[in-house]
């Protein structure tokens, strides 16, 4: 094998790792939330009378899914109402359009991450935290500022 001949293979194959990372990368990830393949620790369905569960448990690390089974949109955002700072995870799950799903991003800090409907703000029903990384027998954190 000459040296154009070696030159050529190392090329090709760095095409094909590149070409491999490529496709990995873009492969395995919730439709719900592109890109993002942490679990789903809990759900959230959104209806006409509120929420299915306002305070979801979930593991560090996981996703809550929210979904809007209700016949208008929601926007789901974190506290406070204005700022959305407490958890921006949270933002990600953003505008609901009726019947559609949409995760969260990774929750990984142990802590409780409020949130509310944006367009809703003042609606107690539209309002939760997702409680990370506690379990059930120890005491939930504080309730976050709406």
């Amino acid at each position: 094998m000459n040296a154009t001949t070696k030159l050529d293979s190392v090329a090709i194959g760095a095409t094909l790792v590149l070409l491999g990372y490529g496709i990995s990368a873009c492969g395995g990830s919730n439709p719900a939330a592109p890109g993002n393949n942490a679990p789903v620790g809990a759900t959230v369905i959104l209806t006409a009378n509120g929420l299915s569960d306002a305070a979801p448990r979930v593991g560090l690390g996981s996703v809550v899914r929210f979904t809007n089974n209700d016949s208008v949109a929601h926007e789901i955002y974190t506290t406070p109402h204005g700022q959305h700072t407490d958890c921006p995870a949270l933002n990600q799950i953003g505008v609901l359009q009726p019947g559609q799903s949409r995760d969260s991003g990774a929750l990984n800090a142990q802590r409780g991450c409020g949130f509310h409907d944006h367009r809703n703000p003042d609606d107690f029903s539209f309002r939760g935290q997702v409680i990370v990384g506690f379990d059930a027998g120890v005491p939930d954190p504080g309730a976050p500022a709406y």
